[in-house]
């Protein structure tokens, strides 16, 4: 049998590498790059160190191709462009798919010193980055294409944190688009080709809206990453406000009595709902923090007369806040489509 051999400058020992038994009964051999002859492996202080490429047993040695290469400045183009005060994971393990973790941190807050501090918003998304050599330009209907493998976009769908795709080129790393998986998968292949999961064919061509441009909308990335939350939220907002404002109601008609310990049960559902920082925060209703704490506020005088004659505070909004939340997703694509951009 014969074994092709490779001759490299390294500090390797070569009984570590197995070779002294493959080939110390043998003479010589010869390779591409130079005579190999028996003290080449017996000695360890030559100037070569000799490494088996064992082609029939499919081993090899590590190398740094020109396709790493680009990975690594692609990933770096991308942190680059992240906020700071993100913290942004790159991951060890990449098999699938994953390159990047990051978790969305918000401005707000002072530290001991008097500096701006941020705080956790609980948001995270993940990331696969591709990277090119080639410019990044518009193809056929005027997207940046690239194509996936189905596996692949099987498993991104799974997720319910958001997954981006990032097209880099290390030529103008200043220049990423994106697009979120999850959401091209609903809007577009769903409606295109509802059967892509089972047809022929290994891979499926995106195609990215150029104007999903990292530089210039890092607030759509943002609003895709909040809206697992916000959706977990809006749950929960609807069984406690739906709850309150049916007992509200029914104390206001006399249909259900009032004490102190219904009141006290109603500003526990109440200051409940004023954790729901994303929902508060992200809402279109004018409804805030402030928003409850005058519901909480109102809670309190309800065992008054004069709290049994005025209306709850801001009810409209509360209200116009249930019924938006249940058309969230038809709102979101007629405002974004008005403005010539997709959901995802």
């Amino acid at each position: 049998m014969s074994w092709p051999i490779y001759m490299l400058d390294a500090a390797i020992k070569p009984d570590a590498c197995g070779i002294i038994g493959k080939y110390k009964a043998a003479n010589s051999c010869t390779t591409g790059l130079r005579h190999v002859s028996k003290s080449d492996f017996s000695n360890p202080h030559s100037s070569y160190r000799a490494y088996r490429c064992a082609v029939d047993s499919g081993t090899s040695f590590h190398m740094r191709t020109q396709s790493h290469i680009i990975d690594t400045k692609a990933v770096k183009a991308v942190m680059a462009q992240l906020p700071d005060h993100w913290v942004v994971r790159e991951l060890s393990e990449r098999d699938y798919g994953i390159d990047l973790l990051v978790e969305i941190f918000a401005p707000g807050l002072k530290d001991a010193m008097g500096k701006d501090a941020f705080v956790a918003t609980g948001a995270v998304f993940h990331i696969q980055i591709k990277g090119t050599e080639e410019p990044l330009k518009p193809v056929g209907a005027g997207t940046i294409n690239y194509s996936l493998q189905k596996k692949s976009l099987a498993y991104m769908e799974k997720f319910s944190t958001p997954f981006f795709l990032f097209r880099v080129s290390t030529k103008e790393p200043q220049t990423i688009f994106f697009t979120w998986i999850q959401g091209y998968i609903k809007e577009v292949m769903d409606r295109e080709t509802p059967m892509w999961r089972d047809q022929d064919g290994d891979t499926i061509v995106i195609r990215i809206p150029p104007a999903n441009l990292l530089s210039a909308d890092l607030n759509k990335i943002e609003n895709i990453a909040f809206e697992p939350k916000f959706l977990e939220e809006s749950i929960e907002f609807s069984e406690i406000y739906s709850d309150i404002s049916n007992r509200i109601n029914a104390i206001l008609h006399r249909a259900h009595d009032f004490d102190q310990d219904v009141a006290k049960d109603l500003r526990i559902r109440a200051y409940r709902m004023r954790r729901l920082d994303v929902l508060l925060t992200r809402n279109d209703c004018c409804i805030n923090r402030e928003s409850v704490d005058d519901l909480i506020a109102y809670i309190g005088e309800l065992d008054t007369r004069q709290g049994r004659l005025d209306p709850p505070p801001h009810s409209d909004n509360f209200e116009l806040l249930m019924d938006t939340l249940l058309a969230r997703s038809d709102a979101r694509r007629h405002v974004l489509e008005n403005d010539g951009l997709t959901i995802y």
